[in-house]
C-alpha cells in the first residue's frame, strides 16, 4: 500500500470514529444528547454535590440543587396511528427543538427513549423547575404542524430533585413517577415528586 492510499485509509478510519464519538453523545433524529450521555453526566454533578458540604453547597450556586424533567408526549401512539410515523419524528423534533430552546445554555436535554425526553437543570429547585416545566408545557401545547394541521400536542412533565445523595436512576425514576402521576390525572399536566402522597 503506498503512502497516499494509507493517508486516504487513516482519514476514512477518523472520519468513521468521529461519528462514531458524536452517535455516542448526540440522538440522530432529534439532535438531543443520549441517554448515556445524560446518565453520565448527571451521576457526575450527583457526586460533586455529594461531596460538597451543606453550607459550602449555599455558597456555590451551581452546586446547590439539581433538578430533572421527565416529559412524555402525550397519545403519541395514537399520532403514529394516524398522522403516520413520519408526522411522529416531525412531532418529536419539534417537542425536541421547543425544550432545548427553553433551557439555559447549562442545561442538559437527552432523549431518554422512544417520546421520552429529559432535562437536567442544574442550579435549579424543585420550585424553580416546575416553573420552566410549566412554561415549556405552555409552548408545546402552542405548536403547530404544517402538514397536520388539526393535530394538537400536548406534555405531561414529572418534576424531581436531588433533595439528598442519590444516583441518577433514583433521580430520573423519582421524575418519572411523577410524569406517570401527571398522566394519570388528565394529561398536560407538570407533577412535582414531592406533590405525590
Amino acid at each position: 500500500m503506498d503512502n497516499q492510499k494509507l493517508l486516504e485509509k487513516i482519514a476514512d478510519l477518523e472520519t468513521q470514529i468521529h461519528n462514531l464519538e458524536k452517535d455516542l453523545i448526540y440522538d440522530s433524529l432529534t439532535g438531543l444528547k443520549t441517554r448515556a450521555f445524560f446518565e453520565e453526566e448527571s451521576n457526575i454533578y450527583l457526586s460533586a454535590i455529594a461531596n460538597v458540604s451543606t453550607s459550602k453547597r449555599k455558597e456555590w450556586f451551581g452546586f446547590k440543587n439539581l433538578s430533572v424533567l421527565f416529559f412524555d408526549i402525550d397519545n403519541f401512539k395514537k399520532i403514529n396511528d394516524v398522522y403516520g410515523h413520519d408526522v411522529g419524528d416531525m412531532v418529536l423534533k419539534k417537542v425536541a427543538e421547543t425544550i432545548k430552546k427553553s433551557m439555559r445554555e447549562g442545561d442538559t436535554v437527552a432523549r431518554w427513549g422512544g417520546e421520552e425526553i429529559v432535562a437536567q437543570l442544574l442550579g435549579s429547585s424543585e420550585t424553580d423547575a416546575k416553573s420552566k416545566a410549566e412554561d415549556v408545557r405552555k409552548k408545546i401545547e402552542g405548536l403547530s404542524f404544517e402538514s397536520a394541521p388539526d393535530l394538537k400536542v400536548t406534555v405531561s412533565i414529572g418534576v424531581a430533585n436531588a433533595f439528598e445523595v442519590m444516583t441518577c436512576d433514583t433521580l430520573v425514576k423519582n421524575a418519572d413517577e411523577a410524569m406517570y402521576k401527571a398522566k394519570e390525572s388528565g394529561k398536560n399536566k407538570v407533577v412535582a415528586y414531592s406533590e405525590l402522597a
